[in-house]
């Protein structure tokens, strides 16, 4: 699950089902978990992301995750006039998840699952990190600088003329004399001077993404624990649910660890001393904070 600070990386979208007709009406963020769990939950399971062994069983924690710490995030940038959803990006990732080869889709909002989101922001406006990074027009995409807030800057096809601070490649390019480049997918024969897709790294002239173990199996930086565990002293085992006892933030499957028991994570206007106690994952001065961050909003 989408690569973010909450333990559940469910950065994931939903699909309303739009039908014929004049009362058809385009997905919204509001829309977010319920109907783009079954293709993203077929997908954990027949790749081993998730320690469950159905579909049925993937649901309810998938379906917790993604409406208690991704959905408020989309649905502030929406109201905010940042973000849209894109039924044809979603039908493409759909599609693409039911015969991707899993080593292919070690990040999940990677390939065609990219485009799910259309941004507003045209090149030269802001963006940020995590989900405000897809906040940026098509054909364009987030560049951040080293205080992890960025600007969108026009995508430059393989082959295409690059100039470093002006455009960009794209994430499966880079900019090599001044000409984008494709990366190597991973599997693929690489070199020093190649560069892998993000995720990957050249080892032994193969580019090779970590790898998922199951529950119960040792682990480290390269055998990553399946969602519903968590690497704990070198073996995948089992998180905690909300309101179990827990110690400390990494011990609990979603939200965080508050005065001893996993608890949701709060929402905009209430009590918080770090990010991880908040819904939108912006904790300041004490609050939670709507997104967008400071990165667009300042």
């Amino acid at each position: 699950m989408l690569e973010c600070a909450a333990r559940m990386r469910l950065l994931v979208v939903s699909l309303v089902v739009v039908g014929c007709g004049s009362d058809a009406k385009p997905p919204t963020a509001a829309d977010y978990c319920e109907t783009i769990e079954p293709f993203f939950c077929d997908f954990y399971v027949r790749c081993g992301r998730m320690d469950v062994a159905t579909v049925d069983e993937c649901k309810p924690a998938f379906l917790e995750s993604c409406n208690a710490v991704f959905e408020p995030r989309y649905v502030d940038l929406e109201a905010a006039g940042l973000l849209t959803l894109d039924e044809d990006g979603i039908t493409a990732c759909r599609a693409h998840l039911e015969t991707v080869a899993c080593e292919q889709q070690f990040l999940e909002l990677s390939g065609p699952c990219a485009a799910m989101w259309r941004g507003t922001q045209p090149a030269g406006a802001s963006c940020g990190l995590d989900v405000e990074s897809f906040v940026c027009a098509p054909e364009t995409e987030c560049v951040l600088g080293l205080d992890l807030c960025g600007d969108c800057r026009p995508v430059v096809a393989v082959g295409g003329t690059c100039t470093p601070g002006t455009d960009t490649c794209g994430a499966t390019a880079f900019c090599d004399m001044n000409v984008c480049k494709a990366r190597v997918p991973n599997g693929g024969a690489c070199s020093p001077s190649d560069r892998c897709l993000v995720g990957a790294t050249c080892s032994n002239g193969v580019c090779t993404t970590p790898s998922y173990v199951a529950a119960g199996d040792a682990c480290d930086v390269q055998h990553r624990c399946p969602y519903l565990t968590a690497c704990t002293n070198g073996t995948c085992q089992p998180t905690a649910s909300t309101s179990d006892p827990c110690t400390s933030d990494g011990e609990c499957e979603l939200g965080f660890c508050d005065g001893g028991t996993c608890a949701l994570p709060r929402g905009d206007g209430e009590p918080c001393d770090r990010a991880g106690a908040c819904s939108s994952g912006l904790c300041n001065l004490g609050a939670c904070q709507p997104r967008p961050s400071m990165c667009i909003a300042g």
